[in-house]
């Protein structure tokens, strides 16, 4: 009984000591292929390294739908771990906008409401939600509206610690004077990485700035043709380890009044490119999974626009594996060539790293739009295209970047609803200019794996399994107690024997 006794309170101080350590200390243990839910080695050293006080107001409505309540766990499990790693101060604060006053707190800090429409056995209501954070690192202020499945999490609270830690960062220059896109051409892209570079307009003809403070060069749909010294510019910012992001309207088409027709435009850099193994051909790429437009069509007196596809907007699914690509799912493009790899006497490494569909061709310029062609297996006999390819050099770190469409990352078609297609690009830049590996973060979202349906007969054999499992097992140990007892009983009876 003492023994007993003794035995019980230490469990109980066990249970005890594990209860207060558990406060103190976060962990989980992460069974999943791509450690989904483990911070990485990039967010452990950023978190370590930060020096400031961090402060988060999780927003949070009670009264959630399940998915939601999954997706606000994770993030409360994700900022304990955050916690549990910082060196310095880390509150978290749970605010839940029950109230008007809390409500009236929470649209000030510039978290977004959300409106779902909720089913409760017969009646439908709608709710209004709350799931966005406020984040203050020492000084500086960032909100996160609306947390959803589309934002990757530990990328967000990482990249925040980083940029208000990050005294110096990384430079991108964009390089204009050859009618290249403006930055109100795409505000996305500059939006975005506003947040974690210093950007700034290059013109390759001044002796300021010099080229070598740049991480980054950007050139984005030149127009007109480089000169010879502006390519050597290039190239020597290459040979001192420069990298450049490029993408080109090399097929240029025009869809307006009577001029439905393709060209090649060439501005200098395919020249360039070519002499370092990447050679951008003259032709247009089709493929069956494409984009569609619209147009006017005449039935009757009766005039009405209808989309018809349109084989020169490829849609592009095929994606190498490089932290580039990670994550992405599709990219519309307006009009690109295609992209091969020649050899040169260059010690650059040829990459692909986006191509279009197994049905897919290649047109040669100039080409003429006819939209009421009946496109057949004939006209997409050249597969796999590659529309974008990365070309390093180990010898002096530099890498190139290039896709031949520079309209992909315009406003009228990432707000079309083509997000990956402003994620290639800043995927690509922030690749090109961060060494620490932030990037492999922007795309790592979180999600649950959901059942897949089954039939009557399995749920049926799943239903009885349940119900025996926990039967048959207390039968099967409570006969292997009973042959234990009796064994027992059996060797007492024999004479001489001592349990």
């Amino acid at each position: 009984m003492k023994r007993i006794l003794q035995n019980s309170i230490y469990l109980l101080i066990t249970i005890l000591a594990i209860n207060i350590l558990s406060y103190f200390l976060f962990f989980r243990l992460d069974f999943t292929m791509n450690k989904r839910y483990s911070l990485s080695k990039v967010s452990k050293n950023i978190v370590k390294k930060n020096t400031l006080p961090v402060t988060v107001d999780f927003y949070i409505t009670e009264d959630l739908p399940q998915d939601i309540k999954k997706l606000a766990k994770e993030f409360q499990s994700m900022l304990k771990e955050y916690k549990s790693l910082s060196n310095v101060s880390f509150t978290v604060n749970t605010i839940n906008p029950n109230t008007s006053e809390k409500e009236f707190k929470a649209n000030r800090a510039g978290i977004q409401p959300l409106y779902k429409e909720i089913r409760e056995r017969d009646l439908e209501k709608i709710q209004k939600i709350y799931i966005g954070a406020m984040i203050r690192v020492g000084n500086s202020k960032t909100v996160l509206p609306q947390i959803n499945y589309n934002t990757p999490i530990e990328y967000e609270l990482t990249r925040i610690l980083k940029q208000a830690s990050d005294t110096l960062k990384p430079s991108i220059g964009f390089v204009h004077g050859h009618g290249e896109a403006t930055i109100n051409h795409m505000p996305q892209l500059i939006h975005e990485l506003s947040h974690l570079t210093d950007l700034s307009i290059v013109d390759l003809n001044a002796a300021t700035p010099p080229l070598s403070q740049f991480n980054v060069l950007c050139i984005i749909d030149p127009q007109d043709t480089y000169s010879a010294f502006e390519i050597e510019q290039l190239n020597k910012y290459l040979d001192q380890g420069g990298r450049l992001f490029i993408a080109l309207n090399h097929a240029i088409g025009q869809l307006s009044g009577e001029r439905n027709s393709g060209f090649i435009n060439r501005t200098g850099i395919e020249d360039m490119l070519e002499k370092k193994g990447l050679k951008v051909k003259y032709d247009f790429v089709v493929d069956n999974n494409c984009g569609t437009i619209a147009l006017n069509q005449h039935y009757g007196f009766i005039q009405f626009q209808s989309n018809v596809s349109f084989p020169y907007l490829p849609i592009i699914t095929n994606f190498s594996k490089h932290t580039i690509t990670y994550g992405l799912n599709s990219m519309l493009l307006a009009f690109a060539s295609s992209i091969e790899q020649v050899k040169t006497q260059s010690t650059y490494i040829f990459t692909p790293l986006a191509m279009t569909s197994s049905i897919s061709g290649i047109q040669q310029a100039p080409v003429f739009f006819n939209f009421q062609k009946q496109w057949t297996k004939n006209d997409f006999n050249h597969p796999h295209n590659i529309v974008a390819a990365l070309l390093t050099n180990d010898d002096n770190n530099s890498a190139i970047v290039t896709i031949t469409d520079a309209d992909f990352i315009s406003n009228e078609i990432v707000t079309g609803g083509h997000t990956d297609n402003i994620n290639f690009a800043i995927n690509s830049i922030e690749w090109l200019a961060d060494n620490s590996g932030l990037i492999k973060l922007r795309n790592k979202f979180t999600t649950f794996s959901a059942l897949e349906p089954t039939g009557d007969s399995v749920r049926e054999f799943l239903k009885y399994l349940n119900f025996l499992t926990p039967i048959i097992l207390i039968a099967f140990t409570a006969l292997i107690h009973f042959r234990r007892k009796q064994k027992k009983r059996i060797n007492r009876s024999h004479p001489g024997y001592v349990d």
